[in-house]
């Protein structure tokens, strides 16, 4: 049964001062009252405020388990508003068991919703969900392409196989998207470090700058490339690897000083 409390702060999600939105939320995200839930969805489809959404959102989610049912329905919805709110729970929610339910968004047509899904299909941690991430690999703008990178990040080694497969692509989008990922891991990504070599010569002058650029992000495994790279034919490769091996050199020597003054640090505390 719904109390006077809960009714008055689902009357106070509409109040035309956002702070006052965002208080009602988060109180109703407290409250057990199963009423809650449908209105804090109901408020999600017209809220503007993004810090009233997001306070919204963590609300929502801590009704998830009754919620799911219609959460669910929402993936399906005509309106990709719906589609892109349910998955934003979703992906907060982080239920391994959602991924079936999550994965066609992945390939939604609306942008907006596909950025929600590649974040929600990565937080169940379910690897299955790496194929269909990689099929988006070169797809939409730089938000959508960075919000897909940061999808393979979560992953971590995980994703460098399919990555790695996604350099052999035939379209230069993807190669170029594929590298740029497996720069993202760091050395997470250092058993990629002969793939990108080798993509150092592709065809497209984009592909071999951002094969050379993840080169600089992955550990030792990449010093002998970037080495090598700095006489390259490319004046832009042999420009970006020479400054790679320069920045590399210098992270190391302050990584070396650092080690040294703690080192006497301790030798003088033990003294």
């Amino acid at each position: 049964m719904t109390n006077n409390t809960t009714t008055d702060l689902i009357t106070q999600l509409s109040h035309p001062d956002g702070s006052l939105r965002r208080e009602a939320a988060l109180r109703l995200g407290a409250t057990h009252d199963p009423a809650a839930g449908d209105a804090l969805i109901e408020r999600l489809r017209v809220e503007e405020n993004s810090r009233v959404r997001e306070d919204l959102t963590w609300a929502a989610v801590q009704h998830s388990e009754a919620l799911m049912p219609r959460l669910l329905t929402m993936l399906s919805d005509p309106d990709p508003r719906a589609r892109r709110i349910g998955a934003h729970v979703l992906s907060k929610v982080g239920d391994p068991a959602r991924l079936p339910e999550l994965l066609p968004l992945v390939d939604d047509a609306d942008a907006s919703v596909a950025i929600k899904a590649y974040r929600a299909v990565a937080n169940t941690g379910r690897p299955e969900a790496l194929g269909p991430l990689a099929g988006r690999l070169g797809d939409g703008d730089a938000l959508q392409k960075d919000a897909l990178t940061g999808a393979f990040h979560r992953f971590g080694e995980l994703s460098v196989g399919p990555l790695v497969a996604a350099l052999a692509d035939e379209d230069a989008d993807v190669r170029t998207h594929a590298a740029d990922a497996l720069g993202h891991l760091g050395t997470d990504a250092d058993a990629a470090a002969d793939a990108l070599d080798a993509l150092t010569a592709d065809a497209e002058p984009a592909v071999r700058v951002a094969a050379v650029a993840a080169l600089g992000q992955l550990g030792d495994v990449a010093d002998a490339p970037l080495q090598r790279l700095t006489a390259s034919e490319d004046a832009t490769v042999a420009g970006i690897a020479s400054r790679l091996q320069a920045k590399r050199a210098g992270e190391r020597r302050r990584a070396d000083l650092r080690e040294q003054v703690r080192a006497r640090a301790k030798a003088q505390a033990e003294a």
